[in-house]
This record gives C-alpha cells, structure tokens and sequence, in this order.
C-alpha cells in the first residue's frame, strides 16, 4: 500500500537505523518532530524475531518488540479461522507510562514502529539497568514449545530432546548481570541451574501441584509455563532511545508468555498472553498506569464498532452492520473478538478504592483490572492517533491528547460528564466508569454504545489500563490478558457480542483456575447427556480405556450450575 510520509527528510535518513519496515497509510503512521528523547542508550538494534502461535483455530503472529499481531510489511497476522485468510486483529502492544519524583514524565509503548521502537530484546543487567547489543542479538528470538514435546521427552517416549528444550533460556547471563532465573523451568536435582541432561525442562505443571503466590509476592497463576503450546520471550525498555513516544526510559525488563489449548470448544479460538514486569530502575514512577493497547481490524477494518463490558474487563469489537463486506470481510453475521483484561498491578495499600470491583476496599493484594477503556480514530484530529509521550500518558489516564477528560455520551469527547469507560452499553450497572461503586451506585444515563450514538463505522483502536499505582524500585508485577472471538450462525452483530462475552465467562473460569484444563491423555472416556437441570457423565473404567481400574475425581470449573 502507499506509504505516508509527513515532512523532515533528515528525519527520515536518521529514521533509517532503526526502522526497515514500510509504514501503511490505514494504520495511521506519521513521523514526529522533535523528539525528547534524550537518555544515554545501550545502542541495540530493533527486533526482528516473529513466530507463530498456532496450536488451535488460531494463527497468531509474535514479535520480540512488545508489538504483536503483524509481520512488520502491514499485513494483519491474527487469522481466526486458522486457515481462512481472514483476520481479526492487526496490532496490539503494552503501554506502561508515569512520573518520577522529580516530574520527568516515562513512558513505554509500541504501535507500528513508524518512528522507531520502545522495546529491545533481552533481559536487563540489575547493577547498571542497562543492555549490552550483544545481549540484545541473542535474545532477538522466540523460544515455542507444546507440553506434549516436554512430556514425551521427560517420560521417555522420545529420546531426542526438541531444540527449544536444550536451548531453554532458563539462567541468565552472570557475565552481564542479568536474572540467575529467567524462563520457568523444572529443577529436578536443585543445583540451581538449567540443564535438560539433568532432567530439568521448561516448566509445565507436569506433576499437577498447587500453583500458589511465590514467596513475598501477591500473584497467582505465575512460575509455570500454561498452555498446549507456549512462546516464551524477554525484552525490555533501555536498549536504546524511545523514538516510539519519545520519552524517557522507565528501566523495565520484561518476561513473556504466549499460549494456546487445543481444544474441542470455545477455548480452541482463544490465545493468552502473561507479563511479568520487573522495574529494574532504582526510583519509583508514580502514578503509573499500564495498558493493552489494540488496532482490531475485524476482517474488512473499515467499518468497525468498538465497545467494552466494565463487570468483565472486557474490551471488544464487531462490526458495524450485519455485512462485513469486502475480500477481507468476513460477510454476512460477522464475528466478534475481545480482550480481557484478567490481571493487572498490585494496587497502593490502603488507596481507598475498589480496585477489582469485588465490592471490598484495600484487601491484601489487591490487583486494578480494567479502569479505563477508550477508543481513537486513524487520523490526527484530538481524537485520534496518539504523537507525543503525553498523549500515550493521557489516552492511558483517561484523557483525550489535548487533556480534556473522557466524555459520557456521544463520541467520548466535549461532553458534560467526566467517565472511565466509552461505550459501555448496560454493562455498568453500579455506574463504576461515573464514579458509583457497590455501595454508592451512581444511575447511568443511557446505555452508551456506537450504535446508539450514530457514529459512522470505521478503523478504530482501543486502549484498556490499569491504574494508578506507585511502581516502586525492584517490584514485580503480572498483567495476563486474553483474546477471545465468537461468530454466531444468524442474529447480526449484536448476536455474535452476546457469544462472545459468554466465550469470555470460560476464559475467566480458565484463568481463575491458573489455566488448568482436563488434558486428553489424562482425562477419563466419558459420555456426556443433558436431562433437565442435570449433566449425566457415564466414566468408563473398561481395560480399553486409558483409565482402566482407576477412580477419578475432578472438579472442572469451566462448569457452571445454575439453581
């Protein structure tokens, strides 16, 4: 497609060293002026890694830049069917931003690298908060494993170890003062030390033990690898100038996970994502938000709606009209793909809030899901494509670039009631995104959708955050989010929202339970009849099953009972 190029054309030469990629006029690229950008940088140069996670319905584009969902050249990479052409998301990244204490606004963000990159691979040396570029090229990769690869090697059904379990980035490089412990792996003789020949392997729960809050840290669900198949990579935000935002450097290293289950419902057209985010800085940002930003593109990105469930921390798209037309359409009752926002950071001690809309204040680790959710536009007006650090900072604050509040009503922007959330419908029943909460409901005017707007359909983009909180020196947080989609048979768009949302309540149980799911191999055969209000299961304990002469008890709670 064209290339948009605004003027500056020594900025262009400059642009050179750190952007190889062709810019696409539909996804909003532009070129910014006067960087401020000024911190010393280790000089390492962009990631190029990209791998697929494609275990399920989906195929999923990965990339080692804090980006994802693209291939660098402007095609989408997020294709649900797997194998269909079609796609559902073309880009999405996280956005972390806040102020030290002397004022100096940080932030960290990815969109298309349009003016360079935010993030580096590798992890960061704790003593120097820095990168060396040698680290930076030996990380540039993606290490993709299945549990099934793992389990066979370890239960001796395969005597060659897959590559990416002898090349498990499990230790960190002394010599560079990174992390003695970096990806999550099984220490069968307790040296301390990665070594398949040991016995030790990329750790899958393959010995089914509880999954509890490490020790001093809040988070579940965390120090395991999830997941039929698992990509695993680290980057962070020092290895060289923030041409991205243009701002300062925050210090974060940052360990990643992408995973799939191969399934037989709706799990099979879901993909997760977990974060853990390690300030390696010696200073703490305050007021500090973090963020999953994502450039949808359902099918045919140009008539597109954009919405949010405030009780699930879900943001969403679906299309405009009952017709997704087009050769990239998805046609007649198109689909509908979310992002839940199932983690975040750990809120302030005793900040007064009900940061996990549990209807109770200042619990012990308590986590801020989704507080904020907007969309922007692909253009350059007020509302739309972010160009400076302080329009990151803002859109993840709740704030439009020009620093007027988010609106109630219409398209978000003007209005005469400040709110958290754009185009929640019925979804808030407490009035939370109006400042209501359990015990103080604040009425919502109307149910506020695009639709009910007028808004005309279009490319958009969403933004969900977390926070605030005061990011302190050494402290390590989770953000775990997911993607769902759903298409229904008839009924429109709207009917397509409601199959997807309840997709969404699966994928709540699923992480609820630390992505514990009934393996095939493990699981018993059985029969399943609907009667009534009850769910018969016939067990089969036969010497042909894979369970024979043995009792089972399981608890799967992606089952729901009513009454």
């Amino acid at each position: 497609m064209k290339i948009q190029i605004l003027t500056g054309s020594f900025l262009l030469i400059a642009l050179a060293v750190f952007q190889t990629a062709s810019a696409e006029e539909n996804h909003g690229y532009h070129l910014r002026m006067g960087s401020t950008a000024s911190n010393l940088a280790a000089g390492c140069t962009p990631a190029t890694a990209q791998v697929d996670l494609d275990i399920n319905n989906v195929r999923g584009r990965i990339m080692n830049g804090g980006d994802m969902w693209w291939d660098l050249n402007n095609n989408a990479k997020y294709e649900i069917p797997k194998g269909s052409a079609k796609m559902s998301l073309f880009a999405g990244a996280l956005w972390i931003g806040g102020v030290d204490a002397g004022g100096q606004l940080k932030v960290a963000a990815m969109t298309y690298r349009q003016n360079g990159n935010d993030f580096w691979p590798g992890p960061i040396n704790g003593t120097t908060v820095s990168v060396d570029p040698a680290e930076c090229t030996h990380y540039d990769k993606i290490w993709k494993i299945t549990r099934k690869e793992v389990e066979d090697y370890v239960n001796g059904n395969s005597q060659v170890a897959p590559v990416n379990m002898t090349t498990w980035p499990g230790n960190g490089n002394a010599a560079y003062g990174e992390e003695h412990d970096l990806a999550p792996y099984f220490d069968k003789n307790g040296d301390g030390v990665y070594n398949y020949a040991d016995g030790d392997y990329p750790n899958y729960n393959l010995l089914g033990l509880p999954i509890n809050p490490q020790p001093g840290q809040c988070a579940t669900c965390t120090g395991y690898l999830f997941g039929d198949e698992t990509l695993w990579w680290v980057f962070n935000d020092v290895g060289n100038i923030h041409l991205e935002t243009g701002a300062q450097p925050i210090g974060l290293e940052i360990q990643a996970q992408g995973f799939g289950f191969s399934t037989n419902d709706e799990i099979n057209n879901m993909t997760f994502y977990q974060y853990k985010i390690i300030n390696r800085s010696t200073y703490s940002l305050n007021e500090t938000y973090f963020g999953q930003w994502v450039d949808p593109d359902l099918g045919n990105a140009t008539d597109d709606y954009v919405g949010c469930d405030v009780a699930r921390g879900l943001g969403y798209c679906y299309n405009g009209d009952a017709d997704d037309e087009g050769a990239n359409g998805y046609g007649t009752n198109p689909p509908a793909v979310g992002v839940d926002f199932f983690q975040g950071p750990i809120a302030d001690a005793n900040d007064g809030v009900d940061n996990n809309k549990n209807c109770t204040v200042d619990e012990t680790c308590e986590q801020i899901i989704m507080s904020k959710f907007l969309y922007y536009n692909n253009d350059f007006s007020i509302t739309g494509n972010p160009q400076t650090a302080n329009h990151y900072y803002n859109f993840l604050k709740g704030y439009w670039k020009d620093g007027t509040p988010f609106t109630y009503g219409a398209n978000g922007y003007g209005g005469a009631t400040q709110c958290s959330y754009m185009f929640p419908g019925d979804s808030d029943p407490y009035g939370w995104g109006l400042g209501g909460n359990c015990s103080n409901p604040v009425p919502v005017p109307f149910a506020w959708t695009e639709a009910q707007s007028g808004n005309t359909p279009g490319d958009r983009r969403f933004l969900q955050s977390a926070g605030k909180f005061t990011l302190q020196p050494g402290a390590v947080n989770y953000v775990t989010t997911g993607v769902v989609w759903a298409r229904a048979s008839s009924g429109g768009p709207q009917a397509s929202i409601e199959l997807m949302k309840k997709a969404d309540d699966k994928a709540q149980a699923l992480f609820d339970n630390c992505f514990k799911v009934l393996n095939g191999p493990d699981a018993p055969d059985m029969a399943i009849r609907e009667m009534d209000k009850e769910l018969v299961l016939s067990l089969s304990n036969s010497q042909t099953s894979n369970n024979a002469n043995e009792g089972y008890t399981e608890l799967d709670p992606l089952i729901i009972c009513d009454g």
